[in-house]
């Protein structure tokens, strides 16, 4: 029997969003670029220094060979508040803003940074459980909704339950596209996902300094994870998860 053909979405994806086939972006027709940052429209709390965080020494050669995905946590183990600073400091952490140009402890596609990093907040010490927003310029998170049943609601809008289930903090990373396809066009959904990555990696190593496990997913559904965080999935969307955990 002959195998049905299936549409080639993904290789048409990466042919049509070569530099030879994209159109006049908005920074090249001098229109304004997406905001930076979303501001807070509720209550926020305070984080503590990073540098707080109980941490271990680690050199680079040790941190890239023991990076590895973790998927068990000790359920009955909180992090420390200061051990959540440290991990958005080290993922989404602001060095410098320089008008439409931000720069943090990440790289990213022409300082575009188009990441948000929303929180869901399980065993957090002095942190109720509910969903967060990480507010980079403040270093603070804010409250969007606090509900017992919000992590079981989040571990069904994904693949892999048991990771939601047993996790301290999961870390959704979501994206506002106009940030980055303001200067790339179609092109920037490339870099979108290359930043994603940057960040994943930076929760791993950051993770190991505090004795934390680690493993990143995008093995959700699309439609019910943006609803869940608020999201039009067009030009705000999740793209990445990591959950954390002793």
């Amino acid at each position: 029997m002959k195998r049905k053909k299936r549409p080639a979405v993904g290789r048409d994806f990466m042919r049509k969003t070569q530099f030879k086939f994209l159109e006049p972006t908005d920074q090249s027709r001098q229109l304004p670029p997406a905001p930076p940052f979303i501001e807070p429209r509720g209550s926020c709390l305070d984080l503590p220094d990073p540098q707080t965080a109980e941490m271990r020494s680690i050199d680079v050669t040790e941190a890239i060979a023991g990076r590895t995905s973790k998927r068990d946590y000790l359920i009955e183990t909180d992090l420390s508040s200061a051990d959540l600073s440290y991990l958005l400091w080290a993922t989404q952490g602001i060095r410098e803003v320089d008008g439409h140009d931000v720069f943090k402890t990440v790289p990213s596609a022409g300082a575009r940074h188009p990441l948000e990093t929303f929180l869901l907040i399980k065993r957090v010490t002095d942190i109720a459980l509910g969903l967060y927003r990480y507010i980079g310029p403040t270093h603070q998170i804010e409250t969007l909704r606090e509900d017992p049943d919000l992590a079981s609601a989040l571990a069904q809008t994904t693949l892999q339950p048991d990771l939601i289930d047993q996790c301290a903090v999961a870390f959704v990373w979501t994206a506002v596209a106009h940030r980055m396809t303001w200067r790339y066009g179609d092109r920037g959904y490339r870099y979108i996902h290359l930043d994603a990555g940057h960040v994943g990696q930076n929760l791993y190593t950051a993770g190991q300094a505090i004795g934390c496990g680690v493993c990143t997913t995008a093995a959700f559904q699309d439609d019910d994870l943006n609803r869940l965080l608020g999201l039009d999935g067009n030009e705000h969307f999740a793209v990445y998860i990591g959950t954390v955990g002793k």
